[in-house]
């Protein structure tokens, strides 16, 4: 008589075995992305970079700060100081600081997925009043206390925050990012636009008034600016202010202080 053999088999539903196999997946990643993490801490390391830019005879400063974190103080006539805080991790992040004409070049890269944490932040003290230009592709803005002149930022993804400006117009725009700007004189002009964000703005009260025209598509809006809501800053009259601060999907809220 043939000898009867019995195989083994799985008795567990396909749905138990897809779920334990799912639960596995997630287990093994969370694991890996622990070492990294862990790894990318115990490697982190921090270093500094300066440099002193001279200006001469410049109209206007150009900032190409790629994707570097930005911030704009301040500083002394016809130079640039620059300080840079450049972060590694299990991979070291690229920097370098180049100068063309009127512009100032920031070029860095790290892989975050790698190296949480990595990047660029870099500080720059800017002369009075010279109208200052910031390009950025992912990397946020920050300027404070700055007077005189006007200051231009377009970002592709960041946040913009200024705060006790001085400025006579703030024009800003990013694809996705907040904007918050409060100022410590009234400006001339505002105009901030986001595609995907919130807008704030907070401005003195004052001598001047101010054409208003707000939208967002998606949000709700706050404005109590003194000031006649007008669907064109174009109506603004001579001596008269305007402010324009448009998103498609955010808040929007303007207010005195």
């Amino acid at each position: 008589m043939a000898q009867e053999t019995v195989a083994d088999y799985d008795v567990r539903s396909p749905a138990s075995r897809t779920l334990l196999t799912v639960i596995s997946t997630i287990a093994t990643v969370v694991l890996l992305g622990g070492l990294v993490l862990g790894a990318s801490l115990v490697r982190r390391d921090t270093r500094i970079a300066t440099a002193d830019v001279e200006l001469g005879d410049v109209s206007q400063l150009v900032i190409n700060a790629g994707t570097a974190n930005v911030r704009l103080v301040e500083g002394e006539e016809g130079v640039v100081r620059i300080r840079s805080r450049i972060t590694s991790g299990l991979q070291k992040t690229t920097y370098q600081l180049g100068r063309r004409g009127n512009e100032i070049k920031i070029v860095s890269a790290c892989k975050t997925w790698l190296s949480p944490g990595c990047g660029v932040s870099t500080t720059l003290e800017v002369p009075k009043g010279l109208p200052i230009v910031v390009k950025s592709t992912s990397g946020n803005v920050r300027a404070d206390s700055l007077a005189e002149g006007s200051l231009t930022v377009r970002s592709g993804s960041g946040d913009l925050t200024v705060a006790d400006l001085r400025v006579d117009e703030l024009d800003a725009r990013t694809g996705s990012g907040d904007i918050n700007a409060t100022f410590a004189t009234q400006p001339f002009g505002l105009k901030v636009n986001t595609t995907s964000g919130d807008i704030r703005a907070t401005v003195p009260e004052g001598k001047r008034s101010y054409a208003v025209m707000v939208s967002s598509k998606s949000g709700d809006i706050s404005n109590t600016l003194d000031g006649e809501v007008t669907n064109s800053i174009s109506v603004a009259d001579a001596g008269k202010g305007f402010v324009r601060a448009v998103t498609t999907s955010g808040d929007i809220h303007l207010a005195n202080q």
